[in-house]
């Protein structure tokens, strides 16, 4: 936990995700000189989640075999928040034990952009998915000026919302 770096350093507004490897990968958020925080799956299939950041290291599990929610749990088994996809949407909320409750959102139906969404704050992050971009595939920009209560920091929220993107990669490969 000692490699990365506090999110309060952060100079920027924009972030990027670079992926390592080719076969078992893992994916940091990065400015290009500090990493704040890495994704990687400890199963195949993209089931076992494990996020590590300056603040701690989290997991995330789907709640059951035929249950489409997912558990937020800080460390192993410390559960900590739910990630719930709407049924006949594209959204996944994510509510969170402390209260923070926000809505992972595409805006528009051809969208490569997915974006974090607070009832009473509006957009807290952007996640933009890039074409082409295999070393690089996607770029984060979020607000540094909204604090919300209860809100969890921006590596933690721009990583579950990787995660959410690349299942759905997954699914959509799947799908053909």
């Amino acid at each position: 936990m000692t490699d990365f770096r506090d999110f309060a350093l952060v100079k920027t507004n924009e972030l990027f995700i670079t992926r390592h490897k080719w076969f078992f990968p893992y994916y940091e958020l990065t400015d290009g000189q500090f990493v704040y925080g890495k994704l990687s799956y400890k199963a195949n299939f993209k089931r076992y989640a494990v996020i590590e950041t300056a603040e701690g290291t989290w997991t995330i599990k789907r709640k059951g075999m035929f249950n489409r929610t997912m558990l937020l749990n800080k460390g192993e088994d410390e559960t900590v928040g739910n990630l719930v996809p709407e049924t006949w949407k594209r959204d996944i909320a994510i509510k969170m034990d402390n209260g923070f409750d926000a809505v992972y959102t595409f805006k528009k139906v051809f969208s490569r952009s997915f974006t974090l969404t607070h009832v009473l704050y509006g957009d807290i992050l952007q996640i933009e998915h890039k074409a082409f971009g295999i070393k690089k595939p996607f770029e984060v920009s979020f607000d540094k000026t909204v604090q919300i209560n209860n809100m969890p920091h921006v590596p933690l929220l721009a990583l579950i919302g990787i995660n959410i993107l690349l299942i759905r990669q997954q699914h959509a490969a799947a799908a053909h």
